[in-house]
């Protein structure tokens, strides 16, 4: 286990050195009609005690996070692919293992170059998650219990969206438009209707959609970014899914990033309270474009 860290965290080190010499591992490879930001981290601490006075607790904590943003330019059309992947793991002394982070997000868009601001656009985004997630309880004696609550696909959200967007320059956009939403869950009941006997596992929605994006660099080393999601299906506004991300990134060093991100979200059938997250990581980190 000790080797097979150092060896990943070897290249992590390599990976990064030369992404910071070259501006980015693939940077020479980028079309000259192409832009994008892409880069990829590896986090992992580790605290070990043994008969330590003072207290504490062992833990360890790994997190893989891939952010890529690429975009193609023609004259007639503007082709953006966006992918987002997060996978991380925490391990507590007395409790276990537990997901820390898991997420997968793949959209592609369409931009017709009608004018210089408005423009319209097709698209279609795929969501779910790489590992079953679980919710622990303890029986009667003490012992946990894991009943597990989702895995890949389950759910699964598809989405085909179609409008008219706004891009007044390079950092800000925004998108208004018709979205349909499909929910695809065999086990668990997320797309399921409560108001029907029979238990569903596919349920599709149509509606109307809005993506707000908000980028910005400070500087060479500090860099934020920002992204509003709303959804309303076509049943009534008390139907309305959203979430709000943002991140803030600041290059500590060619090898390491800080980073803060802080979520909302809220999905009516999932919970009716919103959901948080926030984040705080010190990690590898390499850009590749």
């Amino acid at each position: 286990m000790k080797k097979s860290l150092l060896a990943i965290g070897c290249a992590a080190l390599v990976s990064a050195s030369a992404a910071f010499a070259d501006g980015g591992m693939f940077e020479a490879w980028l079309p000259e009609n192409m832009t994008a930001d892409v880069v990829a981290a590896i986090k992992f601490t580790r605290l070990d005690f043994h008969n330590w006075q003072e207290g504490g607790t062992s833990s360890s904590t790994w997190l893989f996070t891939y952010d890529a943003d690429l975009k193609n330019h023609w004259e007639v059309v503007d082709w953006r692919n966006k992918v987002n992947l997060a996978l991380g793991q925490t391990w507590t002394d007395g409790f276990g293992k537990r997901k820390s982070d898991d997420k997968i997000f793949i959209e592609t868009m369409a931009d017709f170059n009608v004018s210089e601001q408005f423009k319209p656009y097709v698209g279609a985004r795929f969501e779910s998650q790489f590992m079953k997630s679980y919710e622990y309880s303890e029986d009667e004696d003490g012992n946990e219990i894991r009943t597990p609550i989702s895995c890949f696909m389950d759910p699964g959200y598809v989405t085909q969206m179609a409008g008219i967007g706004y891009f007044p320059n390079d950092m800000f956009s925004t998108r208004l438009g018709f979205a349909n939403r499909m929910t695809i869950s065999r086990g668990y009941g997320y797309a399921d209707d409560q108001d029907t006997k029979k238990k569903e596992k596919f349920r599709d929605e149509p509606g109307l959609e809005s993506i707000t994006e908000f980028k910005y660099a400070f500087s060479d080393i500090v860099g934020f970014k920002t992204r509003l999601w709303a959804f309303v299906n076509f049943h009534g506004f008390d139907e309305i899914d959203g979430k709000w991300e943002n991140l803030l990134t600041v290059a500590l060093s060619p090898l390491f990033e800080f980073q803060f991100g802080f979520d909302m979200a809220y999905d009516k059938d999932l919970d009716l309270d919103s959901q948080a997250k926030s984040m705080i990581l010190i990690g590898v980190t390499w850009r590749w474009f």
